[in-house]
């Protein structure tokens, strides 16, 4: 359980992401309260992402090896708070929600606190077939692992490290995020979330592969299941 934040490692998976990332890290320099440190982990992007990063006040890990929970991982080994926060570069998210999700976090004793972005999608920011799978993936997995969630697939969450160092991954891709909460909840930890908003992109297209990757997440709920 965490009761208290000493410092939080901001873990920020890229893949092209050159219009959208200065904003992300300015916006944790300026808004987020807690002693921190910004670890960047990039696909070896080829639009000017990286030089971005190495003038920014943060550090940067060129991981060539794709893959969101690839760079997720590589990113939580370097890690060097108590607290790791994982959020996309996509601008996307509401980077000055750390705060409230850190308070959460402690006040509730809990292992992980998740953004929910289901009551704050603005116009554009989810496609239906986007929001659908969720909405069907979320009560798959809240009636086999016996949670209340309401966005198993929001990237944005603040997790106890001490908690992570107690799991192993395998997922690669966008399962990971699944096979995360599926691990926690079979270790017993505390999950809660805290109400924030989803954003269209300014810049780029999302790279979600939508059929690809529910089939993934799919097959990792059931693979949960004989573990």
């Amino acid at each position: 359980m965490t009761s208290k934040v000493e410092m939080v490692s901001v873990v920020i998976p890229t893949l092209n992401e050159a219009g959208n990332i200065l904003e992300a890290l300015n916006t944790i320099e300026e808004e987020v309260i807690y002693p921190k440190e910004i670890i960047v982990v990039d696909g070896d992007s080829t639009d000017g992402t990286k030089e971005i990063v190495k003038d920014a006040n943060c550090r940067l890990i060129v991981e060539p090896k794709r893959g969101y929970g690839t760079a997720l991982i590589t990113g939580m080994k370097h890690a060097k708070g108590d607290v790791i926060v994982m959020v996309d570069g996509d601008g996307t998210y509401e980077i000055r929600h750390i705060n409230l999700m850190l308070e959460t976090l402690t006040k509730t004793n809990s292992e992980m606190c998740l953004a929910t972005r289901m009551k704050g999608l603005h116009p554009k920011s989810m496609g239906f077939a986007n929001y659908l799978g969720n909405k069907l993936i979320t009560l798959c997995f809240n009636l086999l692992y016996r949670q209340n969630l309401t966005d198993t697939q929001s990237g944005f969450r603040a997790i106890s490290l001490a908690a992570i160092e107690k799991v192993d991954f395998e997922e690669e891709d966008m399962a990971f995020a699944t096979e995360m909460l599926i691990k926690f909840a079979q270790k017993g930890f505390k999950m809660v979330e805290v109400p924030s908003v989803y954003k269209p992109r300014k810049y780029g297209k999302p790279k979600l592969k939508k059929l690809n990757s529910g089939l993934q997440i799919f097959n990792t709920i059931f693979k949960g299941l004989r573990e």
